[in-house]
């Protein structure tokens, strides 16, 4: 009992802070509603930066701080990092084009129509209301990239914080399942020890990425995505989510199958 009051102690202190530092950048982006339509908000690049850096430092120090640690061991080998590495690329690859089609949609392809190179973009949801500051949080600032003739895709803070976190929990699983798979060796379990965790790796990992690829790859997805809102905001939003709910119970699945702590 002693334990688990020094581990929610532990645990209190960084939830504390990124509640905190989260309401600061939640402030700020509504101090830029002050400065109104602006070529560049400041506040529109600051305050979302500071509210998914504590979002992203809430989940690595709360909910899967074990899931940290295993990543911090897995990265460090050859195929942990290339994991990591080739996982943040496509997701935000992916999720790249299907904000782009959106954004392309809603404000006219020319708006987001870029050289060869990067540029970074606000805009308000106006006007100030709790759903604005939600939208602002969520698409501002909005980074583009764009290699002519073919290749332009948009980013968010959202999707690049969802990408770290959804790569740290793939790394994780890969890890443990390595883990499991000495583990196994040594004792002689079944294959499916290790087979059916790898099976929950795959499909968390997946889930997501599948269905941000087959609608942004589609030739009227931003038409589709405009006037039917709810699939945008399914994929957008909450496949990352459930990717990130599935991870989490394969990698919560495989300690009660090891009956092994870290």
């Amino acid at each position: 009992m002693d334990a688990k009051r020094v581990e929610a102690a532990d645990r209190r202190g960084p939830a504390l802070s990124a509640l905190a530092i989260a309401c600061l950048g939640t402030a700020l982006v509504g101090l830029g509603y002050s400065l109104g339509e602006v070529p560049f908000n400041i506040d529109e690049l600051v305050g979302p930066g500071v509210f998914w850096v504590a979002a992203v430092f809430f989940l690595l120090s709360v909910p899967f701080r074990e899931a940290a640690r295993i990543f911090s061991r897995s990265v460090r080998t050859a195929l942990g990092a290339a994991v990591f590495v080739l996982y943040v690329s496509i997701h935000l690859l992916l999720y790249g084009f299907l904000f782009q089609a959106v954004l392309a949609a809603v404000y006219g392809v020319g708006s987001f129509a870029t050289g060869a190179g990067l540029f970074v973009t606000t805009n308000l949801f106006s006007p100030l209301s709790v759903p604005s500051v939600t939208f602002d949080l969520a698409y501002n600032p909005i980074i583009v990239m764009g290699v002519p003739p073919v290749f332009s895709t948009a980013l968010s803070f959202y999707s690049i914080s969802v990408a770290l976190v959804i790569a740290v929990l793939v790394v994780a699983n890969i890890g443990r399942t390595r883990e499991l798979s000495e583990l196994r060796l040594r004792t002689g379990k079944a294959r499916a020890f290790v087979l059916l965790p790898a099976l929950g790796i795959v499909f968390g990992a997946s889930c997501c990425l599948s269905v941000a690829g087959l609608v942004s790859l589609a030739t009227p997805a931003a038409g589709i995505l405009t006037s039917t809102p709810w699939i945008y905001y399914v994929t957008y939003f909450l496949f990352p989510c459930i990717a990130v709910a599935v991870l989490y119970l394969n990698l919560r699945a495989m300690r009660r199958v090891s009956a092994w702590n870290p």
